[in-house]
């Protein structure tokens, strides 16, 4: 994203209709034997009824905002300034805050909504991403040139242990981002770059790295990745993709924000590469493959993978659209990508999801263990939940 202080596979399956049915030979059968000739009788052609889906009831909290027919949008809760989401195994949602707190969020009585809220921790400067390790229960903390370990070792819902994993990443103009674990077990981390369009000193900045949290081996995974805010696993294929923001100085117009397919090694262009990446010298590089409007701000992202949404929005990529503190009239809101195979990468196909109204500027995205699509809205410090009917 541009400058806080502190991104996709199903095959839709048609229904031939009527029309592309081949024609019915009619057949005069032979005369019978008799005086009287009959003629045999045409078969008769019956249209198909035609299933129209059922759009269930649903409800909009957020005045002004566009959501498809059947989905509904609540607030779950009030939290300033969130920047990153996950679940824990007890579908509890943890939240971190520009305002360096993480919050323990829990909807008891499953209604939808928040019933209960503390912080679990505080003290990080500008965190932005956190992930969960499922067989130990531990929290990793991407936060200012950091990634720290925290742990609850007592079960009061409060941080007991706050330990570095991690404490000489480089940061700038942007921070260290979003984190996740792989299907491998290995820790993830976006790197935003130290300035706005500069070679780095250190190899790190602009990158993807992950790390062994056993070990705390860490390497370089791909490179040439501006700010890349927010990673994901696609479900089925395992494999990694993320968003990306361009650099600010091209003007209003250049250069497109991004959606990438990462690949161990990969550079993805930045500084001197962007978009179609046909400038000299890009020969080498990997564009990105899906594309959204300059200076918009593509941050959030993760994949759907659920069964509340209808079935053709399985294994699509969603991606929040954050918005421009440098350019005016930026649409904000969520974005589909359905992304395609195409040998080693993918085709894309870009959609609105959902439309914000001026003033609400969308960051972290997660689909929930209830199969919403849990959206915070960085200004106006809240939590959305959005969902298939009233569920």
């Amino acid at each position: 994203m541009k400058k806080l202080p502190l991104f996709l596979c199903i095959v839709l399956s048609a229904c031939q209709s009527v029309q592309g049915i081949s024609p019915v030979s009619q057949t005069l059968v032979p005369p019978i034997a008799t005086s009287t000739q009959v003629l045999a009788v045409p078969p008769t052609l019956t249209d198909t009824p035609t299933v129209t889906p059922t759009i269930p009831a649903s409800i909009n909290e957020l005045d002004g905002t566009e959501v498809p027919p059947g989905f509904s949008l609540i607030k779950f809760a009030d939290v300033p300034r969130p920047t990153a989401i996950v679940f824990d195994m007890r579908d509890r949602m943890y939240v971190t805050s520009q305002n360096g707190n993480i919050y323990l969020l829990s909807d008891e009585n499953k209604d939808g909504r928040a019933d209960k809220q503390s912080i679990f921790a505080s003290g990080f400067i500008f965190p932005l991403g956190i992930a969960i390790r499922n067989s130990t229960g531990d929290i990793y903390v991407s936060h200012q040139g950091v990634i720290s370990i925290l742990r609850d070792s007592n079960g009061d819902d409060s941080a007991d242990d706050d330990i570095t994993f991690v404490g000489d990443l480089p940061f700038g103009e942007h921070q260290n981002d979003n984190l996740e674990f792989g299907p491998d077990g290995l820790l993830y981390i976006g790197v935003g770059s130290t300035c706005n369009a500069c070679d780095d000193s250190n190899s790190r900045s602009a990158s993807i790295l992950r790390f062994n949290v056993d070990t705390g081996q860490g390497e370089i995974f791909a490179t040439g990745l501006r700010n890349p805010y927010d990673i994901a696993f696609q479900p089925g294929t395992e494999e990694l993709f993320a968003t990306d923001n361009g650099r600010d100085d091209l003007g209003l117009d250049d250069p497109s924000e991004e959606s990438n397919h990462i690949v161990q090694g990969g550079n993805y262009g930045y500084p001197n590469c962007w978009d179609n990446q046909d400038q000299a010298g890009c020969e080498d590089t990997i564009p990105g493959i899906a594309f959204f409007e300059a200076h918009s701000s593509a941050d959030g992202l993760d994949f759907y993978n659920g069964q509340n949404f209808p079935p053709e929005y399985r294994g699509n990529a969603f991606v929040s659209i954050f918005g421009s503190w440098l350019k005016p009239n930026v649409q904000t809101g969520i974005q589909r990508v359905v992304l395609t195979p195409n040998g080693k990468t993918n085709f894309s196909e870009t959609s609105w999801f959902i439309r914000f109204p001026t003033g609400v500027m969308p960051l972290p995205i997660i689909f929930g263990p209830d199969d919403a699509l849990y959206v915070g809205d960085y200004v106006n410090g809240a939590i959305y939940r959005i969902s298939y009917g009233m569920q």
